[in-house]
């Protein structure tokens, strides 16, 4: 494979987003607020060309690239069995080697150092089923908004931080939990799809293609303070080329591809106090078409403040 070809691969590194703390259908109380923090990084030292499934199509990928993920995520509880929620990344991306065969055959600063804010996110939740009122599951639905212009100017890199467009979603959440011995257990999916904003607003042809995004995890903790369980990360665009079948000069050359990226890993979490909970994770990936193999781990701590009484007028 000739190693410009190899080399644009590469650039669907930050196609599959970072990995997110998913809440399932469950909302916060009416004006009660919920923040978290977090870090994840990554390391992607192979790409998976088409269905990645053999040695064949299997890149290594010079010394490898590195990326962080600091994240800073806000809910608000909007009113009863609704919520808003937004989400700022902050990233870096490293080649440990940017002078490598791979990283250099598509010109000067294609892997350059990158950092800056990622996309950001904002979503709305409404929670339209609830198993405490005596249905089966717990069911929520809500819109999407990614707001991502100002990584266009990177988009051309393999360390880049987007792909520069404005997004729409829609997500549909189900969940369920349960009590186990003295502490409890939870499971819930949670399915996206992206309408993707476009940077060739004169051209028939959109790019990048719509997105599917499929989250879900389980917990169980025999004791209120611990829980663990797995968790699995699908996101898929079936629209767009191959590798080495789109314009290699091209600025949007990345968002021109296809892809897939399936990442499964576990959580675990410490319940430090009644409102604070710190959030351990790993995840690897397991399949991937025109996508990088990726090994992340991640780190945070959720915190719910406690709401303060009202003082009522004239007292």
């Amino acid at each position: 494979m000739p190693t410009a070809r190899r080399c644009a691969a590469l650039g669907a590194l930050l196609i599959a987003p970072a990995a997110q703390a998913g809440s399932g259908p469950w909302v916060i109380g009416a004006k009660d607020l919920s923040l978290y923090a977090g870090i994840e990084t990554q390391l992607l030292d192979e790409l998976a060309l088409k269905d990645g499934l053999d040695d064949d199509s299997v890149v290594q990928v010079d010394d490898g690239i590195e990326s962080t993920f600091a994240t800073g995520i806000v809910t608000w509880g909007l009113r009863k069995r609704m919520e808003v929620e937004l989400s700022v990344p902050w990233v870096r991306a490293d080649a440990n080697r940017p002078g490598g065969a791979v990283c250099a055959s598509l010109g000067p600063r294609t892997c350059a150092t990158t950092s800056g804010f990622g996309v950001v996110v904002a979503r709305g939740k409404w929670q339209l089923l609830d198993e405490l009122r005596g249905s089966p599951l717990s069911v929520s639905v809500g819109p999407e908004l990614r707001i991502g212009q100002h990584t266009g100017p990177t988009r051309a890199r393999i360390t880049n931080l987007g792909e520069g467009t404005t997004d729409l979603g829609a997500t549909l959440a189900v969940g369920r939990s349960g009590g186990l011995a003295e502490g409890s257990w939870s499971a819930h999916a949670d399915g996206t799809y992206r309408r993707r904003g476009t940077n060739r607003a004169l051209e028939a042809e959109r790019l990048p293609g719509d997105e599917l995004v499929l989250e879900a995890e389980a917990f169980f903790g025999a004791r209120p303070w611990w829980s663990l369980g797995p968790t699995l990360s699908w996101w898929e665009r079936p629209e767009g080329v191959d590798f080495g079948e789109g314009d290699l000069t091209d600025i949007d050359r990345f968002g021109a591809l296809n892809g897939r990226n399936v990442r499964v890993g576990g959580k675990l979490l410490l319940r430090a106090a009644d409102r604070t909970t710190l959030v351990v994770g790993g995840s690897q990936t397991v399949a991937a078409r025109n996508n990088p193999r990726i090994r992340a781990v991640s780190l945070g701590l959720a915190f719910y403040p406690e709401r303060r009484p009202r003082i009522a007028e004239g007292g």
